[in-house]
């Protein structure tokens, strides 16, 4: 929980030893041919086809989501670290060797073992290396500001076990409490009411909940209130708390901690989805390259103005970021948006319109058959956003967002989601959240593939989309 490193870090980790397992199989190939050692070999006997590369990199996949080598390399202590990494590799190994005996087993021994052993130490010291670089990155400034709220000696306990965990990139920067400690070390920053102001002005980014049964309904009310901002929420619990937990509860020196943030998907869903992310945003940023010069050169021919529409989204957590478009609208359509925005019979904010008057030419083609988003594709490579997930929602919007329906930045926004292809612009923003919410509790790789065979049909069908 406090010593989880992001899925981002760890997602980035899982990709470069897949690559670096992937350039040792086609280094045991070379080291094969050229040691000597053993039965002459031909050269079209050591050298692997594609097939073996797809497959290797699948099983890799599969045992380091098994055995979480990435993420221990950071959570964990040294030794841990290094048997997870042993045993993902060694496990990933054997079942290779059963695929070659099974399909290609003419295949060299000696190859084999060349690339198992030159790929444990290439894995091992990278490894050893990020560990060392991330940890001197924390110690050196890269930290996450924690607030704790509540007095009493755990809280001066968990600023302790803070203190004694530099590398974990988190520092206490002081406490709230209806009444100060005595005799404290620890920077008092006011009661218990003013936490919410405290996180906007002292940049919070971790807030642990340490007050007693009797004050727990403060932590809803606070909980709440923070919703619209990018801080994790945590509290030390009770008895009853443990008992009927459903995140999971990790410990910070005997202290046991929940998280009442947690993202809505495991590690391995993370990072599955990552890469999928990353491998497909890549496929279709290639195959789409003509065709988006092509569209830059209309827009730049239609209207006046960029041809790349930025935009200001809310995301995953809350956090902002910009949003890529290809332009579809006249220049001045920010400052004319009140134009459109009306109020339906029960009071909630309707954005769209089937007939806006911003929209260029162009740009209703490009809306129509949603070519306008091709864009995002960066947006994705960079993190920011999924191939597919909630919608990534104006900031305005949010405003009249019901604290329920802050749940929906519990994942990645998509460039498609279940909404879009449940009725798309047709279903106002207040129902489409339902469907985001949908989308994330139940949640799966396969309704992710689902959901993008669908959008094709929609997108090539034009309904609900303007």
């Amino acid at each position: 929980m406090f010593e989880r490193v992001g899925y981002r870090l760890t997602g980035s980790v899982l990709l470069w030893d897949v690559l670096l397992t992937l350039a040792c199989l086609y280094g045991a190939s070379k080291i094969r041919l050229e040691l000597g050692i053993g039965n002459d070999v031909l050269l079209h006997q050591v050298y692997l086809p594609w097939t073996i590369y797809l497959a290797v990199g699948f099983i890799w996949i599969v045992a380091f989501l098994v055995f979480t080598p990435q993420r221990a390399l950071f959570v964990s202590n040294l030794l841990d670290a290094i048997g997870r990494l042993v045993a993902a590799v060694a496990f990933a190994s054997l079942c290779f060797a059963g695929l070659l005996y099974l399909s290609v087993r003419d295949v060299s021994r000696l190859q084999f073992l060349y690339f198992a052993l030159v790929n444990l130490v290439v894995l091992l010291t990278f490894h050893l290396v990020a560990r060392s670089y991330i940890r001197f990155r924390h110690r050196n400034g890269w930290r996450k500001r924690v607030l704790i709220v509540g007095g009493g000696v755990t809280t001066l306990q968990l600023a302790r076990e803070f203190a004694l965990r530099p590398w974990s990139g988190l520092q206490v920067i002081g406490y709230v409490s209806d009444a100060p400690l005595a005799n404290a070390d620890l920077a008092y920053l006011g009661p218990v009411k003013a936490t919410v102001h405290l996180v906007t002005e002292q940049q919070i980014d971790e807030v642990i909940f340490n007050l007693p049964v009797q004050q727990q309904d403060r932590i809803a009310q606070i909980s709440l209130a923070l919703q619209q901002q990018p801080v994790m929420l945590h509290m030390t619990p009770g008895v009853l708390d443990l008992a009927f937990a459903r995140t999971p509860v990790d410990t910070l020196g005997g202290i046991p901690l929940i998280s009442l943030r947690e993202s809505a998907l495991t590690d391995g869903q993370r990072v599955l989805k990552r890469l999928f992310d990353i491998v497909a945003s890549l496929g279709l940023l290639v195959l789409f390259a003509p065709l988006m010069l092509l569209i830059a050169l209309l827009i730049r021919l239609d209207s006046p103005g960029p041809i790349l529409f930025q935009q200001d989204r809310v995301g995953a957590h809350g956090q902002r970021f910009k949003m890529f478009k290809f332009r579809s609208m006249y220049q001045d359509a920010e400052q004319r948006w009140q134009e459109v925005a009306c109020r339906d019979a029960n009071g909630n904010l309707v954005h769209k319109t089937a007939n806006d008057p911003r929209v260029t030419r162009v740009g209703r083609k490009l809306r129509r058959t949603s070519l306008d988003e091709l864009p995002q594709l960066f947006n994705v490579l960079r993190g920011e956003m999924s191939l597919v997930g909630p919608r990534p929602e104006m900031p305005y919007i949010t405003q009249e967002y019901e604290p329920w329906q802050w749940q929906r930045f519990r994942v990645p926004p998509g460039i498609t989601g279940w909404w879009q292809v449940n009725g798309r612009s047709d279903k106002p923003m207040h129902l489409h959240t339902e469907d985001d919410l949908y989308y994330i509790q139940n949640y799966s790789f396969w309704l992710d593939l689902r959901i993008l065979l669908k959008t094709v049909l929609v997108v090539l069908n034009g309904h609900g989309a303007y």
